[in-house]
């Protein structure tokens, strides 16, 4: 019973990011540089600014949502050789094969290097022929290593052109998500609000760069002097016992690590007390000691920002089933309007805790947290 208390604390935090008014003092900023100095303003009831522009937020939201992508059926099965072709031309194959399937190039150039094709919405990059050749000498060295023969880079920007699993330029972060499965790695570019779901088999990888929750760019590539690696698929995930440390990270952030803010990152409005603080960011939430400034939770906020795995909040509940498998736990609220679940699952150990929310199959909340049981 009492484990359970702890866990639905953590819970309501993760929803509403309610404190009881009696323990700590809530206070707003307008969005300044961290580094900037920590003068936080008075709260109140909020200017028409304010207003206006939660209004305008609010009517942004519900554009997005109309204009939302039907969902793609669930795949996430391991790559294969074909994921890496786009309409019939493939990693390896030579860019005579390239024309044949996309025409003839419209613009061609060549360096000391590579060789590049390009059609409009997509360029075919390879190694010339003279450094191909020299690299299947046998007096070279064993650690010298090309790509490959033939196109060894596949760069798509236009939307005309789908991959294997029927994803385009335009496609959302979730039908990614929906057709491929975990990605391998998930990087931020936080500089320029940019999102990257990286998938890789043996020496192959497929990228998708994410803009405003859309892929923007897609890339197929041979990788150099990468050790042979077995693909990831859902059943990798589902027989893990426990989640990794790195899925407790939001936005680089990390339990129990000292709080620095990000450089190129502003605040939008903090919340504080003598004892903990809150700290929001653009998609994110930090929470830490006021004293030691450790970090003791990491909340999502709104789609701006998502998580190790390349989920966002209002992710359908069967993308989470599949890009995270069967949580350690399910709890079910339905003390509100609205019955809530919340997937439950801990890291080695149980020192870390991550909570997923889910209203009518969407997901509501996100938080990673010090255990407080442990």
């Amino acid at each position: 019973m009492k484990n359970t208390v702890k866990i639905a604390v953590i819970a309501a935090l993760l929803s509403g990011f309610i404190f009881s008014c009696g323990s700590m003092g809530v206070e707003a900023a307008p969005a300044v540089s961290a580094g900037q100095g920590t003068g936080i303003a008075s709260s109140g009831t909020g200017s028409p600014a304010a207003s206006k522009d939660k209004a305008g937020e609010k009517k942004e939201t519900e554009k997005k949502d109309a204009e939302k992508e039907p969902l793609l059926s669930l795949d996430g099965s391991a790559l294969k050789d074909a994921d890496f072709t786009v309409k019939s031309v493939k990693l390896g194959d030579s860019f005579g094969q390239a024309e044949k399937g996309w025409g003839k190039a419209e613009t061609i150039s060549h360096s000391n290097t590579m060789d590049i094709y390009g059609w409009e919405g997509i360029e075919a990059r390879g190694y010339i022929s003279l450094l191909q050749d020299y690299s299947h000498r046998k007096d070279l060295p064993s650690d010298f290593d090309l790509p490959g023969k033939g196109i060894t880079e596949i760069r798509v920007a236009g939307e005309k052109y789908m991959t294997h699993r029927d994803i385009h330029v335009g496609s959302s972060r979730e039908n990614v998500l929906r057709r491929y499965g975990r990605p391998s790695q998930v990087f931020w570019d936080g500089e320029n609000k940019e999102f990257f779901l990286v998938y890789t088999m043996g020496k192959k990888e497929i990228s998708f760069a994410l803009e405003k929750d859309r892929v923007s760019r897609i890339s197929m590539k041979v990788l150099e002097n990468k050790e042979k690696q077995p693909p990831t698929s859902y059943e990798d995930v589902k027989g893990k016992s426990f989640l990794p440390e790195r899925d407790f990270h939001i936005a680089g952030y990390e339990l129990g690590k000292q709080f620095t803010s990000h450089n190129f990152e502003e605040w939008e409005k903090k919340m504080a007390n003598p004892r903990e603080e809150i700290w929001y960011y653009s998609g994110y939430a930090v929470r830490l000691t006021a004293k030691s400034r450790l970090i003791s939770a990491l909340f999502l906020t709104d789609t701006r920002m998502v998580t190790p795995r390349g989920i966002a909040l209002g992710d359908d509940v069967s993308t989470v089933d599949l890009v995270y498998g069967k949580p350690h736990r399910i709890e079910m609220d339905v003390s509100g309007s609205e019955p809530k679940t919340s997937y439950i699952y801990f890291s080695k150990g149980k020192s870390h805790v991550l909570i997923i929310n889910f209203v009518k199959n969407k997901l509501e909340g996100f938080v990673s947290a010090v255990n407080p049981n442990r």
